[in-house]
This record gives C-alpha cells, sequence and structure tokens, in this order.
C-alpha cells in the first residue's frame, strides 16, 4: 500500500527516531520510551524495533491503516482508541486532521521479561486488536503520562517508570495469547520487604531510582511491587521518594549555610526551580519561603 508523500522507515530504528522531536516532549525510562505526540495531517509507515502502541487522546475522524497486510481500513478513533504495532512489523496511517496521542515504545526483550516475572511465561507474542479498539485502562494511564511529560517541571523518572511498568503489564494480559489469569496482590510488603525496601530508598533517593530494582530488593515482581508498596506507605514509590528528598531539603534550608541552587543539586532536583516547584506543590512554600520563615 502507498500513501501519498509517506515516510518510510527500516525496522533497526527506534521509535524516538521515528517519530519527530516536533511532535512533543518524550521520555526515556528503564521499561520504555513515552512521547506526547502532536502531528498535523499526513501519512507514515511505522517499522520499528520496539512494540509501539498509540492511544489517542483527541478524537481523530478518517484515518485510513493498515498493520502487516495491504489491507485498508478507515475509521474514525475516539479518544482512548488504541493501535499496537508489534515490533518489526510494518503498519501504515494517513491522517486528514491534527492527531494528538500518546505513544509507548517497550522493547521486545523487556517485554518478555517482564512477562517472566509477572505471568511465569516467556515468548510471548502481542496480538493488535482491531482499528477502532477503545481501551479505558490504557486511555487512564496514558493521560497520566501525557500529563507529566506536559508539566511544568521535569517529569518524575520514577513516576513513568510505574506507570510504563503497569503499562506494559496491562498489555501482556490484554493483547497476548496463553496468558495466566493476573492475581492481584491482597496485602502490602512484608515487613522485613518493607525494611529492605526503605533502606534502600534512603540509600539511593538522590539518585535515579527504577522500579526493577526497587522489586528486587523486595523480592516481588514489578507490578506487585507498586500495588504493595502503596499499601505499605499509603503512597506510591514515586511520591516517597519525592517526600525524602524534600525532607533533606527542608534540613538543609533549615540550617541556612548551603545556598538553594546547591540545596536543589544536593537532593536530587533538577535545578532550584525544579526544588520551587516540588516543594510549593507538596509542603505549601517555596525554598526561600520556607528559610525566611524559619
Amino acid at each position: 500500500m502507498n500513501f501519498a508523500g509517506e515516510v518510510r522507515e527500516r525496522a533497526d530504528r527506534y521509535v524516538f527516531d521515528i517519530i519527530p522531536e516536533s511532535a512533543g516532549p518524550r521520555k526515556a525510562t528503564m521499561r520504555g520510551s513515552v512521547i506526547n505526540s502532536i502531528r498535523n495531517p499526513g501519512s507514515q509507515t511505522f517499522l520499528a524495533k520496539e512494540h509501539a502502541v498509540g492511544i489517542v487522546l483527541a478524537p481523530s475522524r478518517g484515518l485510513r491503516a493498515s498493520l502487516g497486510s495491504d489491507r485498508i481500513t478507515q475509521y474514525d478513533a475516539p479518544v482512548g482508541c488504541l493501535v499496537v504495532n508489534p515490533a518489526g512489523v510494518d503498519s501504515t496511517l494517513a491522517w486528514l486532521e491534527t492527531r494528538t496521542n500518546l505513544v509507548v515504545a517497550i522493547p521486545p526483550d523487556v517485554l518478555s521479561e517482564l512477562a517472566l516475572q509477572e505471568f511465569d511465561l516467556g515468548n510471548v507474542e502481542l496480538q493488535p486488536p482491531a482499528f477502532g479498539t477503545v481501551d479505558p485502562v490504557a486511555l487512564g494511564i496514558a493521560q497520566r503520562i501525557s500529563v507529566e511529560l506536559t508539566g511544568k517541571v521535569p517529569p518524575n523518572e520514577l513516576y513513568l517508570d510505574s506507570l510504563v511498568t503497569l503499562f506494559s503489564t496491562h498489555l501482556l494480559h490484554t493483547y497476548t495469547s496463553q496468558m495466566k489469569q493476573l492475581q492481584s496482590p491482597k496485602g502490602g510488603l512484608s515487613a522485613k520487604s518493607a525494611r529492605r525496601v526503605q533502606e534502600y530508598l534512603r540509600e539511593h533517593f538522590t539518585e535515579k531510582v527504577h522500579v526493577a530494582e526497587l522489586a528486587a530488593v523486595a523480592g516481588i515482581s514489578p507490578n506487585h511491587f507498586i500495588v504493595r508498596f502503596t499499601k505499605t506507605f499509603g503512597m506510591p514509590p514515586h511520591r516517597y521518594l519525592i517526600n525524602l528528598r524534600l525532607d533533606m531539603a527542608e534540613e538543609l534550608l533549615a540550617a541556612g549555610e548551603v545556598p538553594i541552587a546547591e540545596i536543589a543539586y544536593i537532593t536530587g532536583f533538577s535545578d532550584q526551580s525544579h526544588l520551587a516547584t516540588t516543594m510549593k506543590r507538596y509542603r505549601g512554600k517555596t525554598p526561600t519561603e520556607f528559610r525566611f520563615a524559619r
């Protein structure tokens, strides 16, 4: 199938390389990559070495698409419409109006590793749903990723990593065959696991921390870790990490000896503005306001 003006890509390309940077903000995580994409009318052949999933964030009419064949399907895409494009499978899409969606790209080996951890299964194959399929669960996760990517401060890496892990688990559970039923965790972390994770976070909270390493410390699968951690501590891992960073920032601010910009660097924030915005959001005061109040 040939669309006028379509852009063809090699199968050894990453999704980051296929979707132009001008489309919108993007971020790589341990589990995969995410892009908040806004594209003007056009067409493109998508052929990547990663699994790619697009979730529609704004309605789009009159799409013409094919996936792994020459058969063309024309359809309207409502909010929440999802397209699953397995790695190495040629898909072509043409759109007549501005298209807004969230793209999640997951390396095949990462998805296989997660399938082994969560379902004790290997060599899984994605089974794309029919064009026009709406997935409310995928949409909910995609919207949270979109908000994080388009916010005023740099996205929280642990939060994005958690969301991509949850998204990947949903993808495995919903769009693969011979998948075991995923049992929802009924309780929190054991006292021993909780203590280990707490100690690990206290030692590494100023660094980049990922769900996979925290799950390994706890001795459970990544998806179960996110749920059990939240049940144990009353907040998700990324929020717990933010609190540790802010606690240390407030201690340094109270001492009054270290410049605010340096405090931001010491406590794991990207810059002074990032610290100020985060502290205002979660503690009600900016660093300057906190220091003067003391």
